[in-house]
């Protein structure tokens, strides 16, 4: 009944906003943007006018820009490694008209295009907060295999991939929140989250690195415009939308551990003006026979590991048909299949493994009229996850694990440019998460099941303000959330000794909750100068207990966790300050300072207890909402160019995570207040150099981690044979060459070999080599 009534009202807000759009006047802008001298294009040039309105630049330069502007109006174009530059042109444009906008090698300027930040589009600058865009040209080179790993230089981020492609999962976490939980930081892809609702987990490994265009990082609470999911960011990843009538690439690759790759891209776009069609199919492929990650001791005493091998594919399609100018649709779907081993064969033919075969799918309508414009989002994917797990401790004992973890929903907003200096964005999310999953034992009678659902819905309204011809700009938003969790149950079938000690957690029916929270948030920034300014805010983050929190009891990372069905949501409040600076034409800096507070933090609690995992005793623990933590840091970064030709950016980040209270009773070993949030390294760095020419580029990126506490008892853990994971340095390269449509690259992940463990005690890949070819057309 709920969920109709929420939809009915999803149906009502589109109505409302199409029946209240006005028919208005709108200019398109059109234009090309090349390098001064050369004529080369210049791709990913941010071009933004006085009144906020902004696009980016495709491959061969070309922009188009709609704006209810009119008369003389002024263009803002930056680009990463070029000078800013301002034009002013006249508004309408004659028929046929296209601008030509020459630009000069140099240092990067603030205004690059966000749409993450507000839910609409805006310049950098001109948002109170720390946002970080890597852009195709970034993306280009960066030496990684995955998507997640071309975040491995921006500043705050933490990012756990212990065994490169090898990894069935990463988490990308920031700002001192704990390193395993990726439900506390959004991610997206075309602005759709990816989070599971039923453990808030992202496959990384099914985003196809190679049709990225840009990527877009809002740091701290983000709960008032995205929900429970941004309590600590969002990320959003954006996909390239084809610009040239028909176009593609090959790329073949070859890697250590003889790891074949391969991908495609082919994309086009018909017609000119009104009614035009765009599309773009791509796909991936890589296997590998893998190495031993198991440590010495490890492979001395099981005789069984072998090496874990991995094999991946995917593929997509994005579609999108333009009405006119301000109205279109667009479709897109993704398809991936893998597995990957973890390194012990007994029986099975490939021994323990995970595999995800999942799909989703994204239908977009982007309209408007006037000076209000809108789209709604609908979105749905599943995910099949199969784990097979089997060894030999005293007598063999296999079992999978089969998980079918679904999401739906529709995602809504509009913005009402009220005056140039004064808009609002408003909007109605709903969404619908479950997980049906078993634990089926074939060497015993046991059938461990876990199911439940659970349904957001949210509205939001964010008001944005300039004041002092721009120089100052207020940002405020609020939203409130309603969360509700049902046809939650923990089942046993046929129990034996296997699960007799989880016999006392089974509920067949557990009790229906729902949660409310209101998020709000306020930012202001001051501009020094063109180029520098100011900020500070204060928001606030709220995060629902995920599905498997809830629901599931069973092996976790470090242990054992049992479900906790009387989990409530936590709070985040984050407060902060920030300044950029250009300090000089070769030369920007900035700072963020903040503090969190988080309230009823939902956190892994040892009960003193432990269970034998097969390679070793391990403990159990519990899902519970501590009472207080505390998160103080900074982050700093700095942007040198003194030649065209070379740019250096260096990065530093600092967190201090601490639980402030802790009120559990009598039933947990210690009292936890003092202690150190787990998997958070207190110091992070990376330096990262690139020298560009016409014909290729090189880049080198060293990265330092710091320690990170293991276990919340922040004491010796016998496994790891140390109470702190130790701090590493590794140091990337990459090389690339071009020759007409041919290209070449080399990629050196983790050039001096360093190896460092997870918990487990298994080891990360080491020195991992890639060599790639490619044919653009």
């Amino acid at each position: 009944m709920m969920g109709k009534t929420i939809i009915r009202g999803l149906a009502g807000t589109v109505m409302m906003l199409l029946l209240s759009a006005s028919l208005y006047g709108q200019s398109v802008i059109r234009g090309v943007v090349v390098e001064e001298g050369s004529g080369k294009p210049v791709e990913m040039a941010a071009v933004v006018t006085a009144g906020g309105r902004g696009s980016v630049t495709a491959a061969d330069g070309t922009f188009r820009l709609e704006t209810n502007e009119s008369g003389r109006v002024t263009l803002t174009v930056s680009c990463l490694g070029y000078s800013p530059v301002r034009r002013e042109i006249m508004l309408p444009q004659a028929s046929g008209e296209v601008v030509r906008i020459e630009m000069r090698t140099g240092i990067v300027a603030g205004d690059e295009i966000t749409v993450t930040a507000t839910r609409s589009e805006v310049a950098i600058k001109s948002v109170p907060a720390r946002v970080n865009i890597i852009g195709r040209a970034s993306i280009a080179q960066i030496p990684a295999a995955t998507g997640d790993e071309l975040l491995l230089v921006t500043p705050g981020l933490n990012i756990s991939r212990s065994f490169g492609i090898f990894s069935h999962k990463s988490s990308v976490t920031m700002r001192g929140l704990s390193g395993n939980e990726q439900g506390r930081v959004l991610v997206m892809i075309n602005g759709v989250p990816v989070n599971k609702s039923d453990g808030g987990s992202v496959n990384w490994n099914l985003i196809n690195p190679d049709i990225i265009e840009r990527i877009e990082v809002v740091k701290g609470p983000g709960s008032s415009l995205f929900g429970g999911n941004a309590m600590g960011g969002a990320i959003n990843i954006i996909t390239t939308t084809p610009e040239e009538s028909f176009g593609g690439r090959v790329t073949l690759g070859y890697s250590t551990y003889n790891t074949p790759s391969g991908s495609f891209a082919l994309s086009g776009r018909t017609g000119d003006g009104e009614g035009r069609l765009y599309w773009m199919a791509n796909g991936f492929y890589r296997k590998s026979d893998g190495y031993i990650t198991q440590s010495e001791a490890d492979r001395l005493a099981n005789p069984y590991v072998t090496k874990s091998a991995m094999k991946e594919m995917g593929a997509g399609i994005k579609a999108g048909y333009e009405i006119n100018a301000r109205n279109s649709i667009e479709l897109d779907m993704l398809v991936y299949d893998d597995f990957r081993g973890s390194g012990e064969i007994v029986y099975q033919p490939l021994g323990n493994t995970v595999d995800h075969d999942t799909w989703q799918a994204r239908l977009l309508y982007r309209g408007g009229a006037g000076d209000l414009s809108w789209n709604v989002n609908m979105f749905a994917a599943e995910e099949r996850y199969k784990k097979v797990n089997e060894y030999i401790k005293d007598d063999y004992t296999w079992y999978e694990v089969l998980s079918k973890r679904g999401d739906l929903g529709v995602l809504s907003s509009a913005t009402w440019q009220l005056r140039p200096s004064n808009r609002l964005t408003f909007g109605f999310d709903l969404r619908d998460g479950s997980v049906d999953a078993d634990d089926i034992y074939y060497t015993s009678t046991d059938i461990v099941t876990n199911r439940g659902k659970m349904l957001i819905a949210g509205l939001f309204l964010q008001d944005e303000l300039s004041l002092a011809d721009g120089r100052v700009r207020i940002v405020s938003a609020l939203r409130f959330d309603h969360a509700a969790y049902r046809d939650g149950a923990f089942i046993i079938t046929a129990p034996s000794g296997e699960t007799a000690f989880m016999a006392h957690l089974e509920d067949n029916n557990m009790e229906e909750v729902q949660w409310s929270a209101v998020s709000p948030k306020i930012s202001a920034l001051y501009m020094l100068n063109d180029n520098s300014r100011i900020y500070v805010s204060w928001a606030r983050g709220f995060r629902q207990p995920v599905l498997d929190e809830l629901c599931r009891s069973g092996r976790v990372r470090g242990g054992f966790k049992l479900a906790n069905p009387s989990l409530g949501p936590e709070t985040l409040d984050n407060f902060e300050a920030g300044v950029d600076l250009a300090v000089s034409s070769v030369l920007s800096a900035s700072l963020s300072v903040y503090h969190s507070i988080g309230r009823d933090f939902m956190y892994y609690v040892n009960t003193g207890d432990s269970i034998d995992m097969s390679f070793g005793l391990r403990p159990i623990m519990n899902r519970e909402n501590i009472s207080g933590v505390a998160i103080t840091g900074a982050e700093v970064q700095a942007s040198y160019q003194p030649l065209n030709k070379l740019a250096v950016t260096a990065s530093y980040a600092w967190n201090n995570s601490v639980i402030t209270e802790f009120e559990m009773g009598d039933d947990y070993p210690a009292d936890l207040s003092g202690k150190y949030l787990t998997d958070v390294p207190a110091h992070s760095a990376s330096l990262r150099a690139t020298w560009s020419e016409s014909f290729g580029s090189a880049t080198v990126i060293a990265r330092y981690n710091g320690t990170m506490w293991i276990n919340d008892l922040n004491q010796y853990d016998e496994i790891v044979g140390d109470d702190m994971y130790p701090e590493y340095l590794t140091v990337d390269l990459r090389l690339t060459g071009r020759y007409r449509m041919i290209s070449a690259g080399l990629n050196v992940q983790n050039l001096m070999n360093k190896l460092f463990y997870d918990s487990k005690g298994a080891v990360c890949p080491g020195r991992f080599i890639t060599f790639e070819t490619s044919v653009k057309f």
